[in-house]
């Protein structure tokens, strides 16, 4: 049956006419406010007081403990500082979702469960995609995605007598799209384009609502977003095909794993509301007779997903398991206000505390063996988030640990779980009242806990695929390494050999063999330094041994004036203390920190000047006795650059050779060598001093300042 002209304009403006609910307007200019170059705060301001409920919430998220951080925020123009614009839209268009979901609930006498479950669905699988098509935008892709087929509900809504039978029949996609063709001269995604303008969104979000089921060939060239929501779709309603996949450049293999994956999601944020799903949740699915409490909790798992999501979103993408924590701890402060957290982690038989941030190291020492009933955290880790106010005569000694050492009164314990995958608990500390706010909002705390477990897994991988990048770098660095070592120690080898004919040639003149052992040591010190490089591990520790710390100086400084003419030019002295002992350290490390402060020095003077070495014994207080070296010169003193990163590495300024990483080595020196080194300088001069324990202990960690 063909629709007459006639009937076809009164169906347009049935439906222009109708009910239906509407983004809020004050929606729309707070999102055009915020994308205006010549916006300012007290104009934000100004339009966000117009709606109550966008206005409460960002209050409320803005004197969270994350955003606040102990100042009074009371004006909503402070709220909007703190938060930024980026986040106050997303705050703006999650509660008007919540609040369309609401007033959509009431549409007709049809039941919206399987519509709600198949929108869900459709929205976890366009996140997906979006992720795996690198699409900048992952919540936008989710919010079109839920609302691909709000034309339903919109036809729904205008013509309930007409359209009631179309929602509830059992029609596949193509099927319901000609019948709405046939009877109305428009079909639903046409409808929920409409909707989409007449809300002023986004052209390119209107056009994902309204070419959604077009085909592959006629979307392919389509923008990004476009033909994510189509074979979002597409999968979620069972009509896709491998060469539906492939001509997206997704394999058949991973779009099935998609598939299963947002179905487990849907399952896991249903069953948190108590929903129930059908086994392959579609449009076309008929459920029974309508629950109006299904369909209110349903709106609810909803608009929640859409907040924890938007809660974690808020912190950069975590490129590994540190960052993740930051990540969710910034999240949970953000939507229950929690204060401090710890993060447990799977470990032999049970489960370890760590401390990523390091503000709570003692937690590092709690360890809780598996299964554990009686506590909170191990009763988290079975996958149900846990509220528990510990009470000292009845509940666990670890979780009553756990809430002294955050500071808090009480612990919400949510379980880190991903794909059957259980990876841990996050720990949050919270106050009592707190602790009865979040009872009320268990739907809100599961789906976090969801979408944290969801984000903590990526973040594993990540992590993984990091350490796999880095040792593959270090791999191929240490075969590099190896080569030239190979092709350097040949030519070593030949003058090291010369050097000892040369010596036996000239043994009855005293002088030059002593600057021909001179030049040997260098190059067996050479040589060993060189070996490091070819373990892929740590260096191993050179054999410590005694040590003449003044024959050990006298010598690096004969050496330098031998090796470096711009030391002819510079006046050098070394008071030494003779009463010194000798020290067991590597002489190597020590060796080369003094030659390159000595170095560093000389290339300070380059017009001449003076350089002072000196040794001394130092007592402290408790009976320990450490020696004292110091180098000092004359030069106009280092820039503030290289104090600023004194032992980092730095772009060199001296041009030819110099690699900026002189006083990078020392550094790294020092601390193998367990010393301590300070450094002062101003334009009259620098000088180091590095104290040397009296018995270098094995493993003991220097210190630099």
């Amino acid at each position: 049956m063909v629709t007459s002209p006639e009937l076809q304009e009164n169906i347009r403006h049935r439906l222009a006419s109708a009910q239906l609910p509407a983004l809020p307007q004050v929606l729309l200019q707070v999102m055009q406010q915020c994308e205006a170059e010549d916006s300012g705060l007290a104009e934000i301001a100004e339009v966000v007081r117009r709606d109550a409920a966008i206005a409460a919430r960002i209050l409320s998220i803005a004197r969270s403990p994350y955003y606040n951080r102990g100042r009074s925020v009371e004006a909503l123009s402070q709220c909007l500082a703190v938060l930024g614009t980026r986040t106050v839209r997303r705050i703006a268009l999650n509660q008007a979702v919540l609040d369309l979901f609401g007033r959509f609930q009431g549409a007709g006498r049809s039941d919206l469960a399987a519509f709600w479950c198949h929108a869900l669905l459709t929205a976890l699988l366009a996140r997906q995609l979006a992720e795996h098509l690198d699409y900048p935008h992952t919540e936008e892709a989710y919010l079109a995605g839920l609302l691909h087929d709000v034309g339903r509900l919109a036809l729904l809504a205008a013509l309930p007598e007409d359209y009631g039978p179309l929602f509830e029949a059992a029609l596949d996609e193509t099927a319901l799209i000609g019948q709405e063709r046939t009877r109305f001269d428009l079909d639903h995604a046409e409808a929920g384009a409409w909707l989409a303008e007449r809300w002023q969104l986004d052209p390119l979000f209107c056009d994902s609502l309204r070419y959604h089921h077009e085909s592959v060939g006629r979307v392919n060239d389509a923008h990004l977003l476009v033909r994510i929501v189509a074979l979002a779709d597409r999968l979620g309603s069972g009509g896709w095909t491998g060469e539906d996949a492939a001509a997206w450049g997704l394999e058949t293999t991973r779009a099935e794993a998609m598939l299963v994956q947002a179905h487990e999601d849907l399952k896991a944020i249903a069953g948190q509301f108590g929903i129930p799903v059908p086994d392959q949740p579609g449009p076309a699915v008929a459920t029974g007779p309508a629950d109006q409490s299904v369909i209110v909790r349903l709106a609810q798992a909803t608009s929640s997903r859409l907040l924890a999501a938007g809660a974690l979103d808020e912190a950069p993408c975590p490129s590994g398991v540190g960052q993740a924590y930051e990540a969710l701890v910034r999240g949970a402060q953000l939507l229950f206000g929690t204060r401090k957290a710890a993060l447990f982690l799977p470990e032999n038989d049970g489960l370890r505390g760590v401390s990523p941030d390091r503000q709570d190291p003692r937690v590092e020492e709690i360890r809780i063996r598996l299964p554990a009933v009686d506590s909170a955290i191990g009763r988290a880790h079975g996958g149900r988030p846990e509220i528990l106010r510990p009470q000292a005569d009845r509940d666990s000694l670890v979780d009553m640990h756990l809430c002294r050492l955050l500071g808090a009164e009480a612990l919400v314990c949510l379980p880190l779980v991903h794909a059957g995958l259980a990876m841990g608990v996050l720990a949050l500390g919270i106050d009592s009242a707190g602790a009865v706010g979040l009872r009320a909002r268990q739907g809100l705390l599961a789906v976090y806990a969801t979408e944290a477990g969801r984000q903590f897994h990526q973040a594993r991988i990540q992590a993984g695929a990091l350490s796999q990048a880095r040792q593959t770098v270090a791999d191929e660095y240490l075969l590099k390494a190896r080569q030239v070592i190979h092709e350097v120690g040949n030519p070593l080898g030949v003058v090291h050999n010369y050097l000892a004919i040369l010596r036996d040639r000239l043994a009855n003149i005293p002088e030059s063999v002593q600057e021909i052992d001179l030049m040997r040591e260098e190059l067996r010190r050479v040589g060993g330094i060189l070996q490091t490089l070819r373990q892929a591990g740590p260096s191993q520790e050179a054999a410590a041994e005694r040590v003449d710390i003044n024959a050990l100086i006298r010598q690096v400084i004969e050496l330098c004036h031998k090796g470096r003419p711009g030391m002819a030019r510079v006046q050098t002295e070394f008071q030494a203390d003779e009463g010194l002992q000798p020290l067991t350290l590597d002489r190597d490390k020590l060796k080369q920190v003094l030659i390159n402060l000595i170095f560093n020095a000389v290339e300070a003077m380059p017009d001449g000047g003076r350089l002072s070495l000196s040794t001394a014994r130092w007592h402290s207080g408790t009976g320990e006795e450490s020696v004292e070296i110091t180098v000092q010169d004359t030069g106009p003193g280092l820039p503030t650059v290289v104090l600023e990163r004194l032992y980092a590495p730095v772009a060199s300024r001296k041009g030819g050779d110099h690699a900026g990483l002189g006083l990078s080595i020392v550094g790294r020196l020092v601390e193998e060598l367990g010393a301590v080194i300070q450094c002062q300088s101003t334009s009259a001069g620098t000088r180091f001093k590095l104290v040397l324990p009296g018995e270098v202990r094995k493993g003991a960690g220097g210190k630099i300042s």
